[in-house]
């Protein structure tokens, strides 16, 4: 799974431009984080066609950054989140970006170590 981090303004429908954009493509958004920092509007997200929503980015003339991201299914119970993110911290693995996916209880996060998490989180 690809996330692609960018940078967008801060204005009415900047994220539905792109979310349009990728709709039109039949590209389903299965994840995505937004904020505002200084002014700027800061986005992370997943979809399910990586290289079609690569393409559309590009011809919105939109830099991005793409990282291979963890899809993890995290039972909805008190201090799961905490338990994942202490062994990761455990391991000194850095959390890059975090957030919750579209489906009920889908984590989504990127790491600075993507094959040690993986090997701890038993993910082939």
């Amino acid at each position: 799974m690809k996330e692609f981090s960018f940078l967008i303004g801060n204005c009415p429908g900047a994220i539905a431009e792109i979310a349009e954009a990728l709709g039109n493509e039949h590209v389903d958004i299965e994840g995505i984080a937004g904020l505002t920092v200084l002014e700027e509007g800061v986005v992370s997200l997943v979809t399910d066609n990586p290289g079609t929503t690569r393409k559309k980015l590009r011809e919105l003339e939109i830099d991005f950054e793409e990282r291979e991201a963890i899809e993890l299914d995290l039972p909805s119970h008190p201090g799961e989140l905490a338990t994942l993110l202490g062994r990761l911290k455990e391991e000194r693995i850095n959390v890059l970006s975090i957030y919750a996916g579209a489906e009920k209880n889908k984590l989504v996060f990127t790491v600075d170590n993507l094959d040690h998490t993986k090997e701890i989180l038993r993910i082939v």
